[in-house]
This record gives C-alpha cells, sequence and structure tokens, in this order.
C-alpha cells in the first residue's frame, strides 16, 4: 500500500500486524469501559450522516428511510452490550458478547452486501436503494475507522472487511482518534446543521423516520422561527 502513514492494512501472513492478542485485548478493555459509562458510543453520527446521503440521492421518502437505516444497522453487531450489561448489573460472571461479536458481523462487505439486499427488498426502487444503501455502509465503515478509539492510543477499533467469513484482512488506521475528539463533535454538528437546513428548506427532518407527528412539530417550529427571524432582519 502507497499510503501507509493513513491506513494500515494488515494480513495473517504479514510481518509488523498487531498480534490478534493485542487486538482482543484491546476491545475486551474497550468493552469494559463501555459498561463502566467511561466513554459513548455515536449512533447518532452515523444516524445523521446515513440521513444526509440518503437526502441526497433524490429518491422517494420510504427509499431515503431505507437507505439511511443502512448506515445505523452494522451496529447491531453490538447488541451483545446488553447481554454484558445486565450480568455485570445482576453481578453474574462478565461475558464479553460485545467484545466478541461487535464489528465482526456487519462491518464489512459482506455486511455491507445484506443490509443493502435487505433494503433493495422493500425498496419501491430496488436498483438505487440497494447501490446507495452499500455506500451508506462503507461510509459508516469509513466513519468507524477513522474517529473510534477509546481513550487510550491502544484502544483501536479495528475493521474485520471479510468478516465473518475470514479474518484475512483487516483494517486500521494507527491514528485513529478518540469518539469524544473534536472532529467527531465538529462532523455532528455539522450534521445537524445540514438536517435543520433540509428541514426548513425542503420540510423534511430525519425525525420523520421515528414520528411523522413529531417531524410536524419540530418542521412547523423551525420554519416559524426562521420566518420570524427573517421577517425581523427585514425590518431592521
Amino acid at each position: 500500500m502507497g499510503h501507509k502513514w493513513l491506513l494500515s492494512i494488515y494480513h495473517r501472513r504479514r510481518e509488523g500486524r498487531p498480534k490478534k492478542s493485542a487486538v482482543g485485548a484491546c476491545i475486551v478493555r474497550r468493552s469494559r469501559r463501555l459498561l463502566g459509562g467511561e466513554m459513548t458510543v455515536s449512533p447518532i453520527t452515523h444516524f445523521l450522516g446515513s440521513w444526509a446521503l440518503a437526502e441526497g440521492s433524490g429518491l422517494e421518502d420510504r427509499d431515503r428511510s431505507l437507505i439511511t437505516w443502512c448506515g445505523v444497522l452494522p451496529d447491531a453487531d453490538g447488541v451483545g452490550i446488553v447481554v454484558d450489561f445486565v450480568n455485570r448489573l445482576l453481578g453474574r460472571p462478565e461475558t464479553a458478547w460485545y467484545a466478541g461479536f461487535h464489528h465482526h458481523f456487519l462491518h464489512g462487505i459482506i455486511g455491507a452486501a445484506l443490509l443493502a439486499l435487505l433494503a433493495a427488498g422493500f425498496a419501491k426502487r430496488r436498483v438505487p436503494v440497494l447501490f446507495w444503501g452499500f455506500v451508506a455502509v462503507h461510509i459508516h465503515l469509513v466513519c468507524d475507522l477513522l474517529g473510534s478509539r477509546g481513550p487510550s492510543p491502544a484502544d483501536i477499533w479495528p475493521v474485520h472487511y471479510l468478516a465473518p467469513v475470514s479474518a484475512e484482512l483487516t483494517l486500521y488506521w494507527r491514528h485513529q482518534w478518540p469518539l469524544d475528539a473534536w472532529q467527531n463533535v465538529v462532523t455532528t454538528a455539522l450534521f445537524i446543521a445540514f438536517a435543520v437546513q433540509r428541514t426548513i428548506s425542503a420540510g423534511r427532518s430525519p425525525v420523520s423516520l421515528f414520528s411523522q407527528r413529531a417531524h410536524l412539530a419540530v418542521s412547523d417550529t423551525l420554519r416559524r422561527r426562521w420566518r420570524q427571524l427573517s421577517e425581523s432582519r427585514r425590518r431592521s
């Protein structure tokens, strides 16, 4: 690879790769910190980014919603954190379902294909949804590669691109920034600003994916405030 400073790709037989035990220990430490409340995940950023991508597809509401969820659902392979949390809460022996399965099933090309095909099966325009859904998952993966590190420089999240079929191609970035880094904060803020702009200009908001009533309330409020602000500026 030419740009080793940007992205390190390692294989089982490649020298200088992180040991599997070291990567596993890193993920277990991260899982424990999550359960202890020391870290936060960023599904909101994935959601808003996928929604922004879907807005640019030019498709109908239903198809845009499917694309949005394609960009969020890779994190469904981390649902094991619920089991780990309940076991810890009840004083049972600690488990590592989150560490063992997160980024191992839906965070790769197979997961991208499955999620995109699933979305296309419910879409009105299947081919565009298949394409944009596949892209949405890969944007999710890029975001994870860039900015999902834990508090320690060693707490890097790799992406097992061929998992669960093979571990031969695992991606990681040595300079991955933490979840609470300013880059993630700015990115989320930009997505929020875009969502507000689309709500005002087009009457569409990410809230509509959860509740049409809430969407109408948010849309009406933002548009009314924007009109008031515009009128006050014209008067002044």
